[in-house]
């Protein structure tokens, strides 16, 4: 079965038989504007009902002793939650999750936003940085001295703040990044603002409030009694799915991905578009480029240097070498005023910097449809061969970051409670995603597109 996509382009919705690795429009112009899908079943985020604290640590929990135990940045940490959370709404001021700061002893050193509502996911993303919920907090405060202020995600893993005052309301990116300052998004809130609302609409549903369930059930077995007791009991039996971590060697060894030693003693997690010091095109175009020096300087250094080593012949840590790399891709890639948004195009720059270099270096391609389960076998069909994975999400809300971005997938997690983890390189960071939020924000209605691909 071929994939069929949906893509809106010029508020017309194309249906589109195209292959796994490749769903995004070939062309995005500015006119592109999707059009408001009716939902059939709405569950708007203010008639969810929200869970008690208690369980909100038993959902930590279970990743907590799964994904996290067996992570390469907290292995072996004693990790537990911290005692107080912040709380975390929709852009109209809806509480549906919470962030959830991790301690290794009394030291803070991350955090995992975890869904508040019985029947919405269970979590979010995972950040491992000391300081990172410091960071929030700082910037938190310092736009609630002069008015209200919440912290607003945008799933899979893009935070605002939204700042209320005299009835009028602003949104600010946060940043993580201290090279990256917060910009003023308001405008690009307000006129998205349905296609967010549908994002949210998604979040709620029958499915999701099972698998909370269960999840709750995992870590929580044997401490209800009753009809409660046979609940939890059957959710565990409904559970059992095996296990599967697929990851590239460099993450097996408890190695950094890509480290480039961007400043004195300091690696980073594979490229950063930020790196560019032109200030604007290559750092607002430039995340494509960034996954294919990724992609290309990992397949030559570390999966197969007798095969690929001409690919990138340079040293993988100097921070000089491997911007000279980003601009030889960026310079192939030639990302137009939106970015590099179609994987097709993507593939064939690749494909063609590696035959100019005397490599055979060709996309892998499936046929299969763009489904959670299908798109989890192409991305573990990579990382077996030791062959990063692009992906793009093209879902439309701004050019800020997780959005409308590539990213290059280094892992995919899977535990017995089906709970699915994908760590990605982006901005020079490893960060790690709920695989369902990311596919979902490929495969919403609003998103313009999106897919995976892997070479070899």
């Amino acid at each position: 079965m071929k994939l069929v996509r949906k893509m809106l382009l010029s508020s017309i919705a194309v249906l589109v038989a195209l292959p796994l690795l490749y769903v995004g429009p070939q062309d995005i112009t500015a006119a592109a504007t999707p059009t408001v899908k009716e939902i059939s079943v709405a569950l708007p985020l203010r008639e969810g009902k929200l869970m008690e604290e208690d369980r909100i640590r038993q959902l930590a929990n279970v990743h907590i002793d799964h994904y996290l135990a067996q992570d390469m940045q907290t292995h072996g940490m004693q990790l537990r939650t911290a005692d107080t959370f912040l709380d975390v709404y929709d852009v109209s001021g809806n509480l549906f999750a919470y962030l959830v700061p991790l301690l290794d002893g009394a030291l803070e050193v991350g955090y995992i936003t975890i869904g508040a509502l019985e029947d919405g996911y269970d979590a979010y993303d995972i950040f491992i940085g000391d300081g990172v919920v410091d960071q929030l907090r700082a910037q938190l405060k310092e736009k609630s001295q002069d008015a209200e202020a919440q912290l607003v995600l945008i799933p899979p893993m893009q935070y605002l703040i939204k700042s209320l005052a005299a009835g009028s309301e602003t949104f600010t990116s946060v940043t993580l990044d201290e090279n990256r300052p917060p910009e003023d998004v308001t405008d690009r809130v307000q006129d998205n603002r349905a296609e967010i609302n549908h994002l949210y609409s998604l979040i709620r549903s029958e499915e999701n409030r099972l698998h909370m369930e269960r999840n709750s059930a995992i870590n929580a077995a044997g401490s209800f009694t009753g009809e409660r007791a046979s609940v939890e009991a059957s959710a565990v039996v409904m559970a059992a799915v095996t296990k599967e971590d697929y990851a590239l060697s460099t993450e097996r060894n408890f190695d950094n991905f890509v480290p480039v030693e961007y400043t004195t003693g300091r690696y980073s997690y594979g490229g950063n578009q930020m790196w560019w010091p032109d200030g604007g095109q290559k750092e607002n175009r430039g995340c494509g480029p960034v996954a294919a020096a990724n992609i290309t300087a990992y397949l030559a250094k570390v999966t197969n240097p007798s095969k690929y080593g001409k690919l990138y012949t340079k040293s993988i840590t100097n921070y000089t070498d491997f911007l000279g790399h980003m601009d030889t891709m960026y310079s192939y890639i030639s990302p137009g005023p939106f970015g590099e948004t179609s994987v097709s195009s993507f593939s064939s720059a690749v494909e063609k910097y590696a035959k100019d270099k005397n490599v055979t270096l060709n996309r892998v391609k499936s046929n299969a449809s763009f489904t959670l389960d299908n798109t989890a076998a192409y991305v573990k069909a990579g990382l077996a061969i030791n062959s990063p994975v692009a992906t793009l999400n093209l879902s439309k809300f701004s050019n800020y970051q997780y959005e409308w971005h590539w990213m290059t997938i280094t892992k995919y997690y899977r535990d017995t409670n089906d709970n699915r983890w994908i760590a990605v390189s982006t901005w020079g960071q490893r960060r790690s995603i709920n695989y369902r939020t990311h596919f979902n924000a490929i495969d919403s209605f609003f998103s313009l597109g999106g897919g995976f691909m892997y070479f070899k």
